[in-house]
């Protein structure tokens, strides 16, 4: 029996089940006090109604009494005095003992236990009222009262009668006050009963609370105490204590702090392993930071130097120690600044640009003038913003763009010119003004003149190439239709394109564009002329327009080999050509780089894909010309 007592186990309950049973037994024990107080209330409440019924009936009996005597009264004084008064007396309380025999009669019937005594009142009280309203009295001359009855034989009846109703009110009273009494005692025991009725709800009320507090401070307080100290135990970084073996929403929160606490521990692990990494890992970018070939300098928000690489004391000549703090312009010529710009708006001018390059005159401790790029980056310290400022000293691309410059002018000059006259005098023997020659020495000749020519649209293309990226170009834009533009174009390839059995096709489009027609007609000239170079016989070189809202798409359509994807952003650079034998024997990959240089110049852009069904679209974009000068230019 112990064992099986020490092995008892309350069913564990879940929090809402526990609160369940706070709230529903102390309100099963009330609904159960409240419906037996309301039975006691209904039998108290008939009781009471009894009791009323029953004073009701025993005043009315008394009342019966006093009626019917002033009527007798009022008989007796009209007998001895005479006079209709007392006649009118009479006959009005006879009405009234009428009425409530009538009503007494009623009062007994309601009562389940006064039948017979209802009947019985109302037989009695019918023979006295008969029998009064029988008397006859004698008057004489004087009209005074002679006797009251005819004769002793009605005198009898009368008596008896009265006897008989008087008897049974009283009978009929007693029966109603002895009834009156153990009522009374029992509305006396009730409210006592009632008493000890409210006794009992707020013991049994304390006793519930007490046992129920019991209930729940044995279980779900306990156990939120181990959940505190288990937290107090993790913040001081201690063992926690074992898990809580109860399956409510206590339990599994002492289950997930459990989990988590150990969560945190792994991640706490694997936290000052990645700081190790992350130390090492600076170090190592610290070094990498220091030996980097450019100068890297990190500003404040305002435009205050914090840190300076070793790159930087080279390029600038200045000592760590010496330059931080100083604002980052003292590191530039004033031709790079305003002479008036504080270090903030200088920064605010860096940060404009960010993420792009923009050229700057820097300039070293002993004064040497440094042509650099400066790049600014943003980033978060635990300091607050910073800005990381890239300075890359281009003083050698300088010397290389000088001498680029330097080769295109002894192109221009040293090369053309003489290549020039060599052609000349080429065309001159092949045409035979130095007099015949030899049909050999004639083919030898032509194919001379053909690498001259080669050579002279090289170099002419180079030129070109020089203008355009030294923005020497003098572009006149106006509004120019591109029907115009594409026809010019067709005419002047439509003997090439037949030449090789290609077919042109132009869709008309009644769009304009702002454009110089020189220098776009030479980019469509290019298009087109790839197109037929690269096209099979018996094919369709189409030349599309579209209108793109702001912007008008000329699109060249071949059915070609088509461009590789991984070509498509590479064949507009310079020198730059598909691996084919027909593609290199074409030409020098300068095309499409001048193309995409002119398209650039007029605002818009270029590119290529290749088509599913096979060939490609060369297309460029460009600005559309004002509506109304598209309707002036239609009009004239």
């Amino acid at each position: 029996m112990t064992e099986r007592t020490s092995k008892f186990r309350l069913p564990q309950l879940k929090l809402a089940q526990k609160g369940l049973l706070i709230v529903a037994i102390p309100v099963l024990v009330q609904g159960g006090l409240y419906l037996e107080l309301k039975r006691q209330l209904t039998i108290s409440d008939a009781q009471a109604k009894q009791a009323e019924l029953r004073r009701e009936i025993v005043g009315l009996v008394n009342t019966l009494f006093l009626n019917g005597f002033y009527a007798f009264q009022s008989m007796v004084s009209f007998g001895v005095y005479g006079g209709n008064e007392a006649i009118i007396k009479r006959n009005r309380y006879m009405q009234t003992v009428k009425e409530q025999l009538d009503t007494l009669a009623t009062m007994l019937e309601r009562d389940a236990h006064e039948p017979i005594s209802a009947n019985n009142i109302r037989r009695v009280g019918k023979a006295f009222v008969d029998e009064f309203q029988a008397w006859k009295i004698k008057l004489d001359r004087d009209n005074q009262a002679l006797s009251i009855f005819a004769n002793i034989e009605a005198n009898d009846r009368f008596k008896s009668a009265a006897i008989s109703f008087l008897r049974t009110l009283q009978v009929t009273g007693q029966a109603q006050q002895a009834k009156l009494l153990p009522e009374t005692s029992g509305e006396r025991a009730f409210r006592g009963n009632l008493q000890r009725l409210f006794d009992l709800t707020v013991a049994l009320d304390a006793l519930i609370a007490l046992g129920l507090a019991l209930f729940f401070m044995r279980g779900t307080v306990s156990q939120l105490a181990v959940l505190k100290a288990n937290a107090n135990r993790f913040a001081n970084n201690q063992l926690l204590l074992p898990p809580l073996d109860v399956r409510d929403e206590v339990g599994e929160v002492d289950k997930v702090f459990h989990e988590m606490a150990g969560a945190l521990l792994a991640a706490q692990v694997k936290e000052h392993a990645m700081l190790d990494l992350l130390r090492a890992g600076k170090e190592r970018l610290d070094l990498v930071i220091e030996n980097i070939p450019l100068a890297l300098v990190v500003t404040d928000e305002n435009g205050i130097i914090q840190s300076f690489n070793s790159s930087a004391e080279k390029t600038f000549l200045h000592k760590p120690e010496d330059i931080i703090g100083k604002p980052l312009t003292v590191l530039f010529t004033r031709s790079s600044k305003d002479p008036e710009t504080s270090p903030a708006d200088f920064l605010n001018h860096l940060i404009a640009q960010e993420n792009s390059s923009i050229s700057l005159e820097a300039i070293s401790q002993d004064s040497e003038v440094i042509p650099a790029e400066v790049s600014l980056t943003k980033f978060d310290s635990t300091e607050g913003i910073r800005y990381l400022a890239t300075i890359k000293d281009i003083s050698e691309r300088f010397k290389l763009e000088q001498l680029k410059s330097d080769f295109y002018s002894m192109v221009s000059h040293d090369i053309r010119t003489p290549l020039a006259s060599i052609n000349g005098v080429l065309q001159l023997v092949t045409r035979g003004n130095y007099g015949e020659v030899p049909e050999e020495v004639e083919k030898k000749l032509h194919a001379a003149e053909k690498n001259v020519d080669k050579l002279l649209e090289l170099v002419n293309k180079l030129l070109e190439i020089e203008k355009v990226e030294s923005g020497s170009l003098d572009l006149n834009i106006v509004p120019a239709s591109l029907n115009g533009l594409v026809d010019q174009s067709i005419n002047s390839l439509s003997q090439f394109a037949e030449a090789r059995k290609v077919k042109l096709v132009k869709v008309d489009s009644l769009i304009e564009v702002k454009a110089d027609a020189l220098y776009i007609g030479n980019v469509l000239t290019n298009l087109i002329s790839n197109a037929v170079k690269f096209s099979p016989e018996n094919s369709i070189v189409t030349i599309q327009s579209k209108d793109l809202g702001d912007q008008a798409e000329i699109s060249v359509i071949d059915a070609g080999p088509g461009v590789p994807l991984r070509m498509q952003t590479q064949v507009f650079q310079k020198y730059r050509q598909l691996k084919t034998s027909r593609d290199r024997a074409q030409g020098f990959g300068l095309g499409l780089a001048i193309c995409k240089t002119i398209v650039e110049l007029h605002g818009g852009t270029i590119g290529v894909e290749s088509r599913g069904e096979g060939g490609s679209r060369f297309w460029f974009r460009l600005p559309k010309a004002p509506v109304d000068s598209q309707i002036h230019e239609q009009s004239v």
